[in-house]
């Protein structure tokens, strides 16, 4: 406290007191302002003088320069009211009666930006009401990691599994509970909330500002400001927090000082993360602390994330997985994954979107029919997109689609009819075929457009890039893109982004298939790593250059493959395919070019000496099994060499879904899967009655005791399996004592290293030369080092710590075996390097 008392006129003390009373003051000096004007030292100019600086440290400014014009009286006035504040310890300010409605006037402007929503591909003028078109989204709360190096929309397929089977171990919470505690210690102030393209951030976000507005949910914040990172895009010089809030409401001008004062009563929503041109630069150290202070707006958002800036505002920050590995994660307080639909929600969108009970039915019980098409709806985005193929089309074209490319390429002839009809309804006919070239001209400049940012990253198309600028006047772009106005005082800019990620990877596919666009580079060899960004190009471009799929095209579209593409396609296909069945090497995105095509001709050039699938390390979905059993069942009669699931969540249900196919393996390798009894069962049914089974991997299953002997009664049948690698299970002596009579024929060697062994135990086990209970320096050691190694080059950082658990517990005399120096050597050299490009979480 500044004592004043000690100055001979009150004007004096304001002047010594100057730099310590705009400290003191900042925090109230709106409330004071209106003080002044009640005890009539301030007029109402005076207060609308200082209402109108930037900042509360400008207005305390403001109003002491102010008073050195007033005089002695006016000075008087006001170092009596401070000291009155003073006295009574400044307590806290009451809202005053035009704060209150600001409050609500902010609500009545929420209520009305967020009462309409976009549906994709809504006709120009359509207003849909968000209160009777919002389907409830699955929220669970939890980190919940997607493996980056696969596609997040593949990804969200595995995970999606994951959570199914984790249910009762997933909280699912509402979108009114996203900041209340978990337990009373400890605030949720900053909301991370992630899921994939098309999964319903955006939609989250408003219906939190429909919900806030008509004063139902969220009713602990005074204020919700929200900020899209695509309007944010636009800005490329220093500002500060306050414009960024004013940018887009103005009409908080007025309290907003007030507002930010009480900052814990203001919730931030920032949507949009990974949109953000900066997003891999908001892990500052380089702070912001006032909500006047210009910096870059990275350095905003980065001090605002961090808790330097505002820091008791709540902020909910929304993105999709690829960027996650960039926000400064130790401020999180709280993770929620979006998980899209459940069966339920799917249904209640088809009532909505369709408005009419039998046709949704109808239309409902179509896509049950179709196990692809369904499993797409649980991503709302495809909802959307499967609906329009029925509605548009009244019932499927043609047979029903089998592939994802079937879905997309229904999807575009639908949407381009319905554009040509209500067109030729008033264009005279001899313009038909003028319409039609015309149309066929639109989707290959969007092709080219969507080619072009996807080999880029980038998913925002701005109205100054020239690819957009020659869109300019089509009627039919609003059709596949979706437009926000981005705004920047003095500036405004139309922001276009297709209607969802897929549907711009399906447009680039199109544009490579009938164009003489070559490959991506990424493309040209089939083990070259792209972390899954153009998995699905790839997929959608096999499909696209399909027979079927490319004969279809050119009647409906007008759209002609080129011929020397589909026939270079197709050997590329065959190519790849027998080189990755020689070596062993990773197949699933091939795979899933070759059930693209649906053309079973193109396996029969696919006859290698040896047939190796491996499909390890993916967590698998339904879509990869499907694409695995069809070339499985196009290769029916040949024996497999090799069919590697490792670590691909395999269990009892997906186990049995390919069991006819297991008879044909000599190895199979299912270690890293969590194996129950039933799973297990499954494997002794198929080591009962194979004739070629030699080689089985149940390392890592969590087998114990009980298992064992279920697999050793099959074993007994036909005596085929010569080894058998438990390594890391819960086998005990008494375990091994049930495998006595089958070694050492037919069982050669059996691998237990990392069991429930005692080392007496161990040293009986070590005479039986069968039986590996540790590490030697034998030939097949260095094999497995090897195998090891190549399986963490390509594993994410989560998979890749997974796999060090396993393998780092071992004793000191192994590591001096001198396969071990070499393999221990290259995992720290890889450890070391993924460390250098970590986040600190990481």
């Amino acid at each position: 406290m500044v004592k004043s008392d000690a100055y001979d006129s009150c004007l004096t003390a304001v002047r010594v007191l100057r730099v310590s009373l705009v400290d003191e003051l900042e925090g109230q000096i709106d409330s004071l302002v209106e003080e002044l004007v009640d005890q009539k030292a301030f007029t109402r100019d005076d207060r609308e003088e200082v209402l109108y600086q930037l900042g509360p440290r400008a207005r305390v400014r403001k109003v002491l320069d102010i008073l050195e014009c007033k005089g002695e009286e006016a000075a008087k006035v006001f170092l009596s009211v401070r000291s009155h504040r003073q006295l009574s310890k400044n307590p806290p300010q009451v809202p005053t009666s035009e704060y209150k409605k600001m409050q609500q006037k902010h609500k009545d402007v929420l209520r009305r930006r967020s009462e309409s929503m976009l549906f994709y591909n809504s006709r120009h003028g359509d207003k849909i009401l968000f209160s009777e078109h919002y389907v409830n989204l699955l929220l669970v709360d939890g980190h919940q990691a997607l493996e980056i190096k696969r596609h997040e929309v593949l990804a969200f397929g595995q995970k999606r599994l994951s959570l199914q089977h984790k249910s009762g171990l997933q909280r699912k919470i509402a979108p009114a509970e996203l900041f209340l505690r978990t337990n009373e210690k400890r605030p949720i102030k900053k909301v991370l909330v992630t899921g994939v393209a098309g999964i319903g951030k955006t939609v989250l976000v408003q219906k939190i500002l429909f919900d806030f507005g008509q004063n139902k949910d969220h009713l602990g914040f005074d204020f919700v400001i929200h900020m899209s990172f695509r309007d944010l895009n636009l800005i490329d010089r220093p500002t500060n927090f306050r414009e960024l809030v004013l940018r887009k409401n103005r009409h908080l001008s007025k309290e907003l000082d007030y507002i930010l004062a009480n900052d814990d009563k203001l919730l931030i929503i920032l949507d949009g993360f990974d949109e953000f041109r900066h997003y891999r630069n908001c892990d500052v150290d380089v702070f912001v602390s006032e909500p006047e202070e210009d910096a870059e707006v990275n350095e905003i958002l980065g001090s605002l994330l961090q808790g330097e800036l505002l820091p008791n505002a709540s902020v909910m920050l929304t993105s999709r997985p690829t960027a996650i590995n960039h926000i400064p994660v130790g401020c999180i307080d709280r993770y929620v994954l979006i998980a899209g639909f459940s069966i339920n929600e799917v249904q209640d969108f088809f009532l909505r979107y369709f408005q009419d009970a039998t046709v949704a039915d109808r239309m409902f019980s179509t896509v049950s029919a179709n196990e692809l098409m369904l499993t797409l709806c649980y991503i709302p985005a495809f909802c959307s997109i499967v609906c329009c193929i029925l509605s548009e089309s009244k019932d499927l074209c043609g047979e029903s689609p089998k592939t994802m490319t079937d879905i997309y390429v229904q999807y575009l002839v639908a949407l381009l009819r319905s554009h040509t009809q209500s067109r030729t309804n008033t264009c005279p006919e001899d313009q038909g075929a003028k319409t039609n070239q015309q149309l066929s001209d639109i989707v290959l400049k969007l092709g080219r457009l969507a080619f072009k940012k996807l080999m880029e990253h980038q998913t925002l198309f701005y109205s100054s890039d020239q690819d957009v600028a020659g869109l300019e006047g089509c009627s039919m772009v609003s059709t596949f893109l979706d437009t926000t106005i981005a705004q920047e005082p003095g500036c405004t800019e139309e922001v276009f982004s297709f209607a969802h990620l897929t549907v711009q990877e399906f447009f680039a596919a199109l544009y490579c298939a009938v164009t003489d666009q070559p490959l991506p580079d990424a493309m040209q060899n089939s083990d070259n790593q792209n972390n899954g960004h153009l998995d699905l190009f790839s997929r959608f471009l096999s499909g696209i250059l399909s027979d079927r799929n490319s004969n279809f095209l050119s009647r409906q579209v007008g759209l002609h493959c080129q011929e020397e593409k589909i026939e270079m396609y197709r050997q590329k296909i065959t190519t790849d395919l027998a080189m990755l069945c020689e070596n062993g090497a990773h197949i699933l995105n091939c795979l899933h070019c070759l059930f693209e095509q649906q053309d079973p001709s193109l396996t029969l050039p696919v006859l290698p000496k040896l047939l190796r699938v491996n499909v390890s390390d993916e967590t698998l979905a339904q879509m990869d099994y499907n694409a695995i059993k069809y070339f499985l069942t196009l290769t029916e009669g040949k024996i497999l060499s090799e069919l590697d699931l490792t670590g691909t969540g395999v269990n009892c249900d997906s186990l049995s879904n390919i069991q006819p196919f297991l008879h044909r393996c000599q190895r199979l390798w299912l270690g890293e899967n969590n194996l129950d009894m039933d799973a297990i069962q499954i494997i002794a049914d198929v080591v009962k009655i194979s004739e070629n089974l030699t080689h089985l991997g149940l390392g890592w299953t969590d087998i114990g005791d009980d298992e064992l002997q279920a697999l050793c009664t099959s074993i007994r049948v036909k005596k085929k399996v010569q080894e058998l690698w438990m390594e890391g299970n819960r086998v005990s002596h008494r375990g091994l004592l049930s495998l006595a009579d089958l070694t050492p024929d037919p069982l050669q060697r059996i691998v237990v290293i990392w069991n429930d062994l005692y080392e007496t135990e161990s040293e009986s086990l070590c005479s039986q030369e069968s039986i590996t209970v540790h590490f030697t320096d034998e030939q097949m050691w260095q094999e497995w080092g090897a195998w090891v190694f190549r399986r963490c080059q390509v594993s994410s950082n989560e998979k890749l710590v997974t796999v060090l658990h396993k393998v780092c517990n071992v004793s000191n005399g192994c590591l001096e075996l001198h396969w071990a120096k070499t393999f221990y050597s290259q995992l720290s050299q890889l450890i070391k390097s993924r460390i250098e490009c970590c986040t600190d979480d990481d």
